[in-house]
């Protein structure tokens, strides 16, 4: 089990995050090196695994929603949400409209969920690699955290060595779907698998669904029983970060466990940008097929580049089917932090080491934001770089 942690951590060089041990969360360090890259003009980022802002799209709705009056979707918010998204939100997922709590993004949303089923010093279940914020959110509920592994090449979820990882106090299985960091798929028949796994335990699956709509339209794992929860939000696959719009989706006496433990709800909730969110959920087309194109456009520059980099011995791992992020593991690289510090310092690159998800000798390469032609670029410089780092040994 090899978790990461977070603690403070700058190179004083770059002004990138630093990338020796003990380095700080992965958020903290993508707004460093975003700020870092702002201010240089020759930078390539490439581990943006959020879809490209629809900005065009997001003025459209806004304009229609208040030009000539005030649409009716902007309505109070306190402690149950707008009402509207929540029943855009539980008509794609096929629940009753009380099975979804407003949030102001999947962030939230887990830490509703936490606060609600763990209490200090019960045991969370957690897949490794992760995204750093999972095991974070469960330190802060007090939880002590086991691993489910999830093993090259396919990163794959074995649900009979998850029933035997099961403690008498663990109180949730906590996975994502797609998979953060490498884009692998939780299946149906492994879904299924879960949910009976869960049933007979008594412990119910918690799915981060920020990347689910990547796999197929309305998928959660809701459907497959009442042992799951869903969270999710309009951030990564729409790309509308703006509207800071999440929810969580769960059976009835998990949502009332939710509401005994945080009656007052998510009191962040904007009630502009969730009367937005409404609008965008009830007519989701356009937003969706924003999505579909970046992806369709990005997709095929990454692959060949990656592939290639693949052939000449640079990197290893299949690229994933569905998504935009790709989890190599570097050839011959063991410390992917100082590996990306020195991508940084000495060739303007940022891409994301595998230590922030806990798996050492690996990138996250992240390909949601950048145009066909910027990411062509990039990744040739990445090339490069790499038969150079190589080279330096």
């Amino acid at each position: 089990m090899n978790f990461p942690r977070a603690a403070e951590g700058r190179d004083p060089d770059s002004g990138a995050p630093a990338t020796t041990a003990g380095d700080d969360s992965y958020s903290h360090w993508v707004r460093t090196t975003m700020k870092a890259a702002a201010a240089a003009p020759d930078a390539a980022v490439l581990f943006d695994s959020t879809i490209r802002e629809p900005t065009d799209l997001l003025a459209g709705v806004v304009r229609r929603a208040f030009d000539g009056g005030i649409t009716d979707r902007y309505e109070s918010v306190f402690a149950e949400g707008n009402r509207f998204a929540v029943a855009a939100v539980a008509a794609r997922y096929g629940v009753a409209p009380s099975q979804v709590i407003g949030t102001t993004g999947a962030t939230s949303a887990l830490g509703l969920i936490l606060k609600a089923l763990v209490a200090p010093g019960d045991h969370v279940l957690i897949e490794d690699p992760c995204f750093d914020l999972l095991p974070t959110l469960a330190r802060d509920a007090g939880a002590t955290i086991g691993a489910i592994p999830r093993r090259a090449p396919d990163y794959a979820v074995d649900p009979d060595e998850v029933a035997r990882l099961i403690r008498p106090n663990t109180r949730l299985i906590v996975l994502t779907q797609l998979h953060n960091p490498t884009g692998a798929v939780l299946d149906p028949a492994t879904l299924q698998a879960l949910g009976a796994v869960a049933r007979k335990a008594g412990v119910p699956v918690l799915v981060d669904e920020a990347y689910a709509d990547f796999v197929g339209d309305g998928v959660s794992a809701v459907q497959y029983g009442p042992e799951f929860i869903s969270v999710g939000s309009l951030t990564k696959v729409q790309g509308l970060f703006a509207l800071k719009c999440g929810w969580a989706v769960a059976a009835p006496e998990i949502i009332a466990r939710v509401h005994a433990a945080t009656p007052q709800g998510d009191l962040g909730v904007s009630k502009l940008t969730h009367a937005i969110a409404a609008l965008v959920l009830e007519d989701r087309a356009a937003f969706d097929a924003h999505w579909r194109e970046v992806l369709a456009a990005g997709r095929p520059v990454v692959e060949a580049r990656a592939s290639a980099m693949v052939a000449d011995g640079l990197l290893d791992g299949a690229f994933p089917a569905k998504g935009c992020m790709y989890f190599p593991k570097v050839v011959g690289v063991a410390d992917t932090r100082a590996l990306a510090a020195w991508l940084w310092s000495e060739h303007g690159l940022a891409v994301a080491a595998g230590e922030f998800f806990g798996q050492a000798g690996h990138i996250r390469i992240g390909f949601g934001g950048g145009q066909p032609a910027m990411l062509d670029q990039g990744l040739a410089r990445l090339a490069a770089a790499l038969k150079a780092y190589r080279d330096r040994a």
